[in-house]
């Protein structure tokens, strides 16, 4: 059920009208797993505690007496003449795991906090490695882990990751491409696509980094070069552009993605620099950038000639 449909229920038992005195909300919620996070009264009142036959909300005094009269093990004079037996219903678990990780670090957000690969973080997690602050489990295949912001920093201690911050992530970002590992010629390709096409923000629309892909490659087997490998889409031929589309956005710019440094906004189809690094970066910058990227590609396509 939606929030706004049970808040719509719950307000229509409340209006006040001559002759109610008690409001009974029977929540259904035994069904319902963690993640699904199911409305009741408790939670939307944020209120962890519950105590069978007792009020949830009521003046302090009709409270007291409640309380008072449920300790000694006495029924309360306002309880509700409903059929439902006490056999019938068991204390459930409150647990509200929204509240509870509104200031810890989920996993994704730890991947951009240091300068490792997600699926180091997430081999370290199933190792035991790393052990998360919290960790909420999403049906029988997932969890989600979450950490505070002292454990991020201790594991990257312990195991000599850097942290990124806004301090050091054009910084981070130059020493990336400066040294980054090239199995397909994809990096260099994408950032000088970027470096083409990008406006005065940073932001890219991808269909300009589509087509700079396909006359990339299709340039080079015009002029009698390999493309690619021969499992790439460049070198077999047949390809469409949601097929070269696909291939932008999967690795490696994933991994710019984790660490923070490109992002791509969906719903308006554009890639962009993170703007804590654009606005650090100069012409100067950008152009070593792209004088890096046609070194990296001079030097992997040399792989094809021996």
């Amino acid at each position: 059920m939606s929030k706004t449909i049970y808040m719509q229920q719950l307000g229509r038992g409340t209006r006040r009208c001559p002759g109610k005195d008690d409001l009974l909300v029977i929540d259904f919620v035994d069904n319902a797993n963690m993640f699904n996070m199911p409305y009741s009264l408790h939670r939307v009142l944020d209120i962890s505690k519950y105590q069978p036959m007792a009020y949830v909300l009521a003046p302090e005094n009709k409270r007291k007496l409640d309380q008072d009269m449920l300790f000694k093990g006495e029924k309360p004079e306002a309880w509700l003449d409903v059929p439902i037996d006490a056999d019938d219903y068991e204390i459930i678990d409150l647990f509200n795991w929204q509240n509870s990780v509104k200031d810890m670090i989920s996993q994704i957000e730890f991947v951009r906090m240091v300068d490792v690969q997600s699926e180091t973080v997430d081999r370290y997690i199933k190792d035991g490695k790393i052990k998360p602050d919290l960790s909420v489990p999403f049906g029988d295949k997932r969890t989600f882990h979450y950490f505070r912001e002292e454990s991020v920093r201790n594991i990257a201690k312990q195991y000599g990751w850097d942290l990124i911050t806004p301090q050091n992530m054009a910084d981070k970002f130059m020493k990336f491409i400066e040294t980054m590992d090239m199995s397909f010629s994809y990096k260099p390709v994408r950032l000088k696509a970027i470096y083409e096409y990008m406006d005065s923000n940073g932001r890219v629309a991808l269909p300009d980094v589509v087509d700079y892909f396909i006359d990339f490659y299709e340039d080079r087997k015009a002029h009698g070069m390999i493309a690619e490998k021969p499992n790439s889409i460049y070198q077999k031929g047949g390809y469409t552009k949601k097929d070269v589309e696909k291939n932008i956005l999967s690795n490696p710019f994933k991994r710019f993605e984790d660490m923070r440094f490109l992002m791509h906004c969906k719903d308006v189809e554009t890639v962009e620099v993170n703007p804590i690094i654009f606005r650090k970066l100069t012409r100067k910058d950008w152009l070593h950038i792209v004088d890096v990227c046609d070194k990296s590609l001079e030097k992997y396509y040399m792989r094809f000639k021996k």
